[in-house]
């Protein structure tokens, strides 16, 4: 939140604090009581519809009460205010900001408020006498005619936004592992096929593939087998952060197109490194290309490479399956 003051005038700090303060209560909060208990006796009114208005406190408290969970919860930003003092310990404070519905209410607005707000010493302490929301038709702008076409725009241009966040939301429950926050197999099948023409760095492909995770579920339950994938797809995301993809129970796939050739086997072989320092067994094999071209391709040659790493991790007495009998 960016609050911009001019605070060159006693206490104009403090004004200006206390009228923030309740506009976050009204617009934030919802807590009509917390606004009520800043106002002062011989309270003057000016709402932004066009039948807002009353004069006293009494009459204008019971207004304010109705409002209580009417207004949908709001965001503030962008505040700016200015205060003069008008009289013996009399203030008049000068606000503008920006208010936008929260993306949860499902309504969808965004205006430039602007607030009047009059303070004045009471017993030492200041106390809001006066509040005018001074909101022009619409937001009607100079080169407006007719219609309130900037404000339309305005908030169609919010809605568009709050649309793409949650487009954003949706993809990601459509290409992120539910388990693991990496990309799915939905995802991988999207660009499997693609050719990679433009990259300048080559592209790498790593396959890796859990050892053991049928044999550990079957000792130890599920729920091992679920701690050891993500604790599998963690070591990934530290080498590469967002170039992982889960494609099946314990497979996973790396496509890396921007690091060079260089980084890039230095990378797997820090996976490998922490993998084992972690006490996790995979088999891994990798395809580097200089020249970026077809995932399927340099995937079917990394599959092939693990596959042989894996024939090894069976082939030795301590990891061979017919030894288990």
């Amino acid at each position: 939140m960016t609050v911009r003051y001019n605070d060159a005038v006693p206490r104009g700090r403090e004004v200006m604090d206390l009228t923030s303060r309740m506009m976050h209560l009204y617009y934030c909060e919802g807590d009509m009581e917390g606004v009520i208990a800043h106002f002062d006796e011989g309270f003057l009114w000016l709402g932004a519809g066009e039948q807002e208005c009353a004069a006293g406190t009494d009459t204008v408290k019971g207004i304010f009460r109705l409002f209580a969970g009417q207004v949908p919860k709001c965001i503030i930003h962008d505040e700016e205010y200015h205060v003069l003092q008008i009289g013996p310990e009399t203030y008049l404070c000068m606000g503008r900001m920006w208010i936008e519905t929260a993306p949860e209410t499902e309504i969808y607005l965004r205006v430039h408020q602007r607030i009047t707000t009059a303070f004045r010493e009471t017993a030492g302490e200041l106390r809001c006498c006066h509040i005018h929301i001074s909101n022009p038709y619409g937001e009607m702008m100079d080169d407006d005619v007719g219609f309130p076409t900037h404000m339309a725009r305005q908030s169609h241009a919010y809605v568009k936004e709050q649309l793409e966040v949650q487009r954003q939301k949706q993809a990601d429950l459509t290409y992120r592992d539910f388990l693991t926050g990496v990309y799915n197999q939905n995802r991988f099948n999207e660009i499997r096929d693609s050719d990679f023409t433009d990259g300048g760095n080559g592209m790498g492909v790593a396959c890796l593939d859990l050892n053991g995770l049928k044999e550990l579920n079957d000792r130890m339950g599920h729920s091992a087998g679920d701690d050891l994938i993500c604790r599998t797809a963690a070591q990934l995301r530290r080498s590469f952060p967002d170039q992982v993809y889960r494609t099946g129970g314990d497979e996973f796939v790396v496509v890396d197109c921007v690091h060079s050739e260089v980084v890039f086997h230095a990378a797997m072989e820090e996976v490998r490194r922490n993998l084992i320092r972690a006490g996790i067994s995979c088999s891994i094999g990798a395809s580097w290309r200089p020249h970026p071209g077809n995932i399927r391709q340099q995937y079917d040659e990394a599959d092939q490479r693990m596959y042989q790493d894996k024939r090894k991790y069976y082939s030795s007495r301590e990891h061979d399956r017919r030894n288990r009998r």
